[in-house]
């Protein structure tokens, strides 16, 4: 008679199957069983492309899972019940190789999976989970080579007349810099300044890109924020302070080429929103724009702008 092979590594629909059908008087064994598993290999329980997230906790009554394949939505994907076992999965297929980050939310609570090996920081403050899926591997710009020729940060507090504030300024000058007096660079300005530094390595990714020819050597214009959120929000002060202050502080202090052609903009998220918005507000300062996961959807509602309402129609038409 022809006998059944259990699996040497369980999947979830295995697992899950096998507490499904428990009897109720083996039931707490096979959770205990389970856990165990789950403790040894982690979450989500990953097979190919299939990837589930699982949670236990039998006190709560709402559970979902939210992260960068849904934008991180507050409400998140609602992660099914177990039977009355106190276990919540959820399953989806993400095509590799990525890595990605997520979070449960449980009965309103955002927390971080228990189960997950993996946490990062999240850039406020706090931790997400996250996982990979297939040979995801970092970028090789981000790796510090110590034999090429590196540039230096030089970083200063920036007095505003306009905003009537000061914040931190960190300037990127490329290896050469100061080899040749008579050369003149293009100028790449990056909000949310601090966090492309040291989160973002981006010294280290433009040293990199630079020795392999991929850019030109160029000055990078690393500018903190004050009040993020009043200031990246399209707003028009900051507009006239970078257009007024701080471009012509790192024009007359820094061997910048000094038009549009060889001046860009960037930031991620709200970041990318100013970005996108100083460089259609004043083509004459920046010739290109670069947004990471840029907060556009923020334009819409009340709280933008007369101008930036002009810019977006222009733009959209």
């Amino acid at each position: 008679m022809e006998t059944k092979r259990e699996e040497a590594a369980p999947t979830f629909p295995t697992w899950r199957k096998r507490i499904e059908d428990a009897p109720k008087d083996h039931l707490t064994e096979e959770i205990d069983r389970f856990l165990q598993v789950l403790n040894a290999v982690g979450s989500p329980m990953i097979d190919g492309s299939s990837v589930s997230f699982v949670y236990y906790n039998p006190d709560a009554r709402r559970v979902s899972v939210s992260g960068e394949f849904n934008q991180w939505s507050p409400r998140g994907i609602v992660m099914t019940p177990l039977r009355d076992t106190g276990l919540f999965y959820h399953t989806m297929q993400i095509r590799g190789p990525v890595r990605v980050e997520y979070k449960f939310v449980v009965d309103g609570e955002w927390i971080t999976d228990p189960y997950c090996q993996n946490t990062i920081d999240n850039g406020i403050g706090e931790q997400n989970s996250s996982f990979v899926v297939g040979d995801f591997q970092e970028p090789p710009e981000l790796e510090w080579i110590p034999t090429i020729p590196h540039g230096r940060v030089e970083e200063f507090t920036f007095d505003s007349t306009l905003l009537n504030n000061h914040r931190r300024v960190y300037v990127y000058l490329p290896p050469g810099y100061n080899a040749d007096s008579a050369h003149h660079y293009p100028t790449l300005y990056v909000h949310d300044g601090g966090e492309y530094l040291t989160r973002a390595k981006l010294p280290t990714i433009l040293d990199n890109l630079i020795q392999q020819q991929e850019i030109p050597p160029l000055i990078a214009v690393m500018v903190d924020p004050v009040d993020r959120m009043r200031e990246y929000w399209a707003s028009e002060d900051y507009g006239r302070f970078t257009e007024r202050e701080l471009v012509p502080y790192i024009d007359s202090h820094y061997r910048t080429r000094n038009h549009r052609d060889a001046r860009g903009v960037m930031g991620a998220s709200l970041g990318g929103l100013i970005s996108t918005y100083l460089a259609l507000s004043r083509p004459h300062l920046f010739s290109k724009v670069g947004g990471q996961s840029s907060a556009l959807f923020l334009l819409e509602g009340g709280r933008m702008s007369g101008l930036a309402q002009e810019i977006q129609a222009r733009f959209a038409s």
